[in-house]
């Protein structure tokens, strides 16, 4: 059952990473982005819009009326839309991770097939950041993560489980989910967050050796086969874990809950590097 675990985490690392909220949204909704136009000198590695104008851009974008009308429809209201507001004008003025996202922009415009990379920046930066947070911050961070996950419509979590949710489908589902969170409870998600992508930056990967992945999986795919099998349905649900995609939405949240409950219930050095596993980029 160990493969099957990684398709777990696979499933969790593309929902719960790519939780940067609408930031990443906005980045590829601005038609300065969508439609780059390469320089005619004859050479294809330059952009034709400047480094600096590009971080000038990044850092006006918090400030667009659609960002808080988009903010607003997706349920932020009173101090948690001026949260959202204040989250995105940290990330996106902050230097050292707009400096980021504007090389990537420009390497984008040198080399189209590299323009899905530029979408989604700010996710993957947190991604490579997290495992630099302390494992009180990792457990906090997958606890808010958890709620959220607990409080989707079944159908919605199944969806994400069974990876059938279109990215920009997925991001307005956990968006909405993150502005019911109290106040304290966003504030503290955004901190995190705003570390998390600054790590990213400058802080190189971690690894985890494939002796410590292995333990991962092997001490996850006990525990959910221990579940599954005091399950109303172990038989049906045995055979969900083995082809989630073709499982009911009901039983693929079932699982992937099972799955964040037996990472919440683990301690010390065990529970750190299972987050650790989870934050790994998807393979």
């Amino acid at each position: 059952m160990t493969h099957l675990v990684r398709l777990g985490s696979a499933r969790f690392s593309w929902c719960l990473r790519c939780l940067a909220l609408a930031l990443s949204c906005l980045l590829s909704a601005q038609p300065a982005f969508a439609q780059p136009t390469l320089a005619q000198s004859g050479t294809a590695d330059r952009a034709s819009v400047p480094r600096s104008d590009i971080i000038r851009l990044l850092a006006a974008l918090p400030d667009y009326a659609d960002f808080r009308s988009e903010m607003r429809t997706l349920g932020f209201r009173g101090e948690k839309l001026d949260l959202a507001v204040a989250h995105a004008e940290l990330i996106y003025r902050d230097p050292v991770i707009a400096g980021y996202v504007a090389d990537r922009v420009i390497a984008a415009y040198g080399a189209p097939e590299t323009g899905a990379d530029a979408r989604g920046l700010i996710g993957s930066l947190i991604e490579r950041g997290l495992p630099h947070m302390s494992t009180a911050e990792l457990g906090y961070y997958h606890r808010v993560e958890k709620l959220m996950m607990e409080a989707l419509p079944v159908r919605d979590c199944g969806r994400i489980m069974r990876n059938r949710m279109p990215p920009g489908q997925f991001v307005r589902v956990m968006s909405r989910m993150a502005a019911r969170l109290n106040t304290a409870g966003l504030r503290n998600y955004y901190r995190l967050q705003a570390k998390a992508a600054r790590h990213g930056v400058t802080r190189p990967p971690v690894r985890l050796s494939r002796a410590r992945m292995d333990a991962v999986e092997t001490r996850i795919a006990e525990a959910l086969a221990t579940r599954i099998a005091q399950s109303d349905s172990p038989r049906v649900m045995q055979r969900a874990i083995g082809n989630l995609p073709g499982a009911s939405n009901a039983r693929a949240c079932a699982i992937g809950r099972m799955f964040m409950d037996i990472v919440a219930d683990m301690e010390g050095q065990e529970q750190r590097d299972a987050l650790l596993y989870l934050s790994l980029p998807s393979p």
